[in-house]
């Protein structure tokens, strides 16, 4: 009778050990589980981010644009309301400028380039 003693705790075990993987693989798979709906939050929320930063970059290009749109128009406005004789006071104060003219020494008289080019032919057929 002793066998059917040894089988009965060799079956014991067994059932023992079945029990901790199923306990183990249920634990795991709640973790996978979880791990999944991590990652998965992970990336939404970097295309979020990415998202947020190309709105904000077209919300403050819109911004520029719309300045710039703005900006003539105060300019022109400005132009419109200054009067006559402060264009001619402006053209006074400003400074004269001098030219000085420099001679080039040993300078050959000019020639067309169309003769130079011609010349440059000939010199290359003979």
């Amino acid at each position: 009778m002793a066998l059917p003693v040894e089988l009965q705790n060799k079956k014991a075990e067994l059932e023992d050990e079945l029990q901790s993987l199923t306990e183990e693989e249920k634990t795991l798979k709640e973790n996978v589980k979880t791990l999944e709906i991590k990652v998965a939050i992970q990336k939404l929320e970097e295309k979020i981010k990415t998202k947020r930063e190309a709105v904000e970059k077209l919300e403050s290009t819109k911004s520029d644009l719309e300045k710039e749109l703005k900006e003539p128009e105060t300019s022109e406005i400005i132009e419109e309301q200054k009067p006559e004789d402060t264009e001619q006071v402006e053209e006074e104060q400003k400074p004269d400028m001098m030219v000085t003219v420099t001679p080039v020494e040993n300078h050959e008289p000019a020639q067309s380039q169309e003769q130079t080019k011609e010349e440059k032919k000939k010199r290359r057929f003979f």
